[in-house]
C-alpha cells in the first residue's frame, strides 16, 4: 500500500529585517519598516462644522382689500355685533327648556325653542323664522316673554 503524501505546514513568517538602500548621490536613505500585524494605523475621522442656519424670511403681510381696490360687500349679517352671551341669560331667565337655530337654503334662519306650560309633561313650541339667527332669536323670545311664565 501507499502511504499518503506528508504535508508540512510554511513555516512560520518572520519579520522582515529592514532593508538597507544604499546611498546614491542625492537620494536619502530609506529604510523599511515591517507592518506589525498587532499595531494598526489610527482611524481619523473627520466631521464638518455645522452649516449656518439661514435667517428666517419676515412675514408677509397683505394689505387690506380696499387698499388694493377690490369691492367689499357686507356678509349680510345683521348679527355681527350681537350679544349671544346676554341672549342665553334672557333664555334662561325666560325658563326656555331647549332651543335649536337652523340656517334655511334661501338664507333665512329658523329659531326654534321649547317652553314649559302649567302641567310639567307639557311643552309649548314656539318658530320664529328671520334674515338673520339673532333677529330670529329676539322674536322668538319676545313671544316666549310674552308668554306666562307658569309658578313651580
Amino acid at each position: 500500500m501507499f502511504a499518503p503524501p506528508m504535508l508540512t505546514a510554511p513555516p512560520p513568517s518572520m519579520p522582515a529585517a529592514p532593508a538597507l538602500v544604499p546611498r546614491g548621490r542625492g537620494a536619502p536613505a530609506v529604510t523599511a519598516v515591517p507592518a506589525s500585524p498587532s499595531r494598526r494605523q489610527p482611524v481619523v475621522r473627520a466631521q464638518a462644522p455645522e452649516e449656518p442656519k439661514p435667517a428666517r424670511p419676515p412675514m408677509l403681510t397683505l394689505p387690506p382689500p380696499e387698499q388694493l381696490g377690490v369691492a367689499v360687500r357686507p356678509t349680510g349679517r345683521a348679527d355681527a355685533d350681537a350679544d349671544w352671551t346676554a341672549l342665553h341669560e334672557r333664555m334662561r331667565d325666560l325658563g326656555v327648556l331647549s332651543f335649536r337655530m337652523d340656517k334655511l337654503p334661501n338664507g333665512r334662519a329658523r329659531f326654534t325653542c321649547w317652553m314649559p306650560l302649567d302641567r310639567p309633561e307639557l311643552t309649548r313650541r314656539i318658530e320664529c323664522e328671520a334674515a338673520s339667527e339673532w333677529e330670529a332669536a329676539q322674536r322668538g323670545l319676545r313671544e316666549a316673554a310674552g308668554m306666562s311664565r307658569p309658578t313651580p
